[in-house]
């Protein structure tokens, strides 16, 4: 089967971004190095927030149509491993520790633990990348009622509390309020304030259709100037320093729109038809990698490497899509499978 000829050459680009995006944030999890510039890029936090910029423009033709089954679809895929992974290693590490006396934890799992983290998303060891579901969740869902309660103006009302949102953040009160504590609650309030512009940005873009609108100009310009601005945001401080969590202020906004310009424009479909088929499977499971990743984090340190290289960046990638890959084959005719893909 020629994949070039089944998908638009758009979504081929935004698949290869995100199986990228994927794989920065395992070498975010588990890398380790003493190459101070090497941690300086590993420490340019663009990938949640692109994935972030990603669903959301992707978001926007299902809620403009009204779309209730796609809808519907969307949900059930967030929801579905943001509750079955937590109850899933809630069980199986306190079965191994009943048994056997052992699991990564050394001890067993506590109900308290279990809820905490089901509601906010914080709660257990090795789950807290969950934390992105969670977001996704709570704005799809108040995107969704609120482009019924505002209608046509919902767009705007969005624009409007993403620059409130701006501003709270560069005040200070963002993180005063809700990121410096400890308390989970706070925390997953402040997160929500930092990811909401990154969803409005990406709607705003979506709705008015500007990356159609950019593949009518010379792309290769564009692109290269994407390539210049995104190697000075990763060198230089640009932007000023902002208090916050995974994604303060205007920089991931920034990254994001340079990163799917770059992989919304370039022309996948000149490269070879085998090549892409070679390249497409690779990137269809990063749900699973995701969410997956940081838990197996706990088992590499343990037991494979302490400090981890770039090899056993690249063994533990391989192991959480094989992970998915197995289960997708097993479930691909059920709704786990959304566990996976």
């Amino acid at each position: 089967m020629d994949i070039s000829k089944k998908k638009p050459k758009r979504f081929i680009g935004i698949e290869i971004l995100r199986a990228f995006l994927c794989f920065r944030i395992v070498l975010f999890h588990y890398y380790s190095s003493k190459n101070n510039y090497i941690n300086k890029l590993r420490k340019n936090l663009f990938q949640v927030p692109c994935f972030f910029f990603i669903s959301f423009y992707f978001l926007y033709p299902i809620i403009s149509t009204k779309k209730i089954l796609k809808m519907r679809i969307r949900l059930e895929r967030l929801f579905i491993p943001y509750i079955i992974y937590p109850n899933f290693i809630w069980i199986i590490n306190n079965l191994m520790f009943y048994l056997i006396n052992f699991n990564i934890y050394n001890r067993y799992l506590t109900l308290i633990e279990l809820k905490t983290q089901l509601i906010v998303a914080k709660g257990i060891a090795g789950l807290g990348a969950l934390w992105f579901l969670f977001n996704l969740l709570i704005l799809t869902f108040i995107f969704f009622i609120a482009s019924f309660l505002v209608k046509k103006n919902y767009i705007l009302f969005f624009q409007i509390i993403s620059l409130t949102s701006y501003i709270i953040q560069y005040s200070g009160i963002n993180y005063r309020l809700f990121i410096q504590y400890s308390s989970k609650i706070r925390m997953s309030i402040g997160n929500l304030i930092e990811t909401f512009p990154l969803a409005i940005g990406a709607f705003f873009f979506s709705s008015n259709n500007l990356f159609q609108l950019l593949s009518k100009y010379n792309k290769t310009k564009y692109i290269f100037f994407c390539f210049f601005v995104f190697y000075l945001i990763s060198n230089y401080d640009i932007f000023a320093y902002l208090k916050g969590n995974s994604s303060p202020g205007i920089k991931p906004m920034v990254n994001s729109i340079i990163l799917f310009s770059i992989f919304y424009l370039t022309p996948f479909e000149n490269i070879n038809s085998k090549i892409l088929n070679f390249i497409t499977p690779i990137t269809k499971y990063t749900q699973g990698i995701y969410c997956l990743n940081s838990l197996l984090v706990i088992y590499m340190r343990r037991y494979f490497e302490k400090n981890g290289t770039f090899i056993g960046t690249i063994i533990l990638y391989i192991i959480c899509y094989f992970i998915s890959f197995i289960g997708f084959k097993i479930f691909g005719k059920t709704k786990i499978k959304f566990l996976f893909v």
